[in-house]
């Protein structure tokens, strides 16, 4: 199976892209090296995988870049590309917003674009939609609550 991995030299990014490759599937790893923490961290879960030959790697910014022609085949994407941590996305609201939610919006219009027919998409989302809910030891039945954004204006 040919599986599309966005953020994929993130800590879970990486981890799966292994574990696809150890199952044999053929994987497309993509990510922007975002500078949200240091690009050596991102490198180093790149280091071994990078050796595999099923799989492909680019560096490229799903909000920017034509990736139409990396999804050919593809039968599963796991988009896992975004910004996470809920406070730092109240101070960079716009950065998040653009990896976030026009990242997301930029991969569908490549995959209706490129035409394939996918068996799955698999999207996760980040622990800024639980808002003052957001806890380590949450349980799972945790509603979405997203902290209103209060805009303060200096004169």
């Amino acid at each position: 199976m040919k599986c599309i991995v966005t953020g994929a030299a993130g800590f879970i990014g990486s981890h799966l892209c292994e574990e696809l490759l150890r199952r044999g599937h053929r994987v497309t790893g993509l990510d922007a090296f975002i500078p949200y923490y240091p690009q050596v961290v991102k490198h180093r879960n790149l280091i071994d995988l990078l050796r595999q030959p099923n799989l492909r790697f680019y560096r490229v910014d799903l909000r920017t870049d034509a990736i139409d022609d990396l999804l050919t085949d593809a039968e599963v994407i796991f988009h896992l590309a975004a910004m996470p941590g809920l406070m730092q996305s109240w101070m960079d609201l716009e950065g998040y917003w653009t990896c976030n939610v026009l990242g997301t919006q930029k991969l569908l219009e490549s995959v209706h674009r490129a035409g394939i027919k996918l068996q799955r998409f698999v999207l996760a989302s980040t622990s800024s939609v639980y808002g003052r809910m957001a806890s380590p030891s949450w349980p799972p039945n945790t509603c979405a609550e997203p902290m209103p954004r209060r805009i303060r204006f200096r004169s």
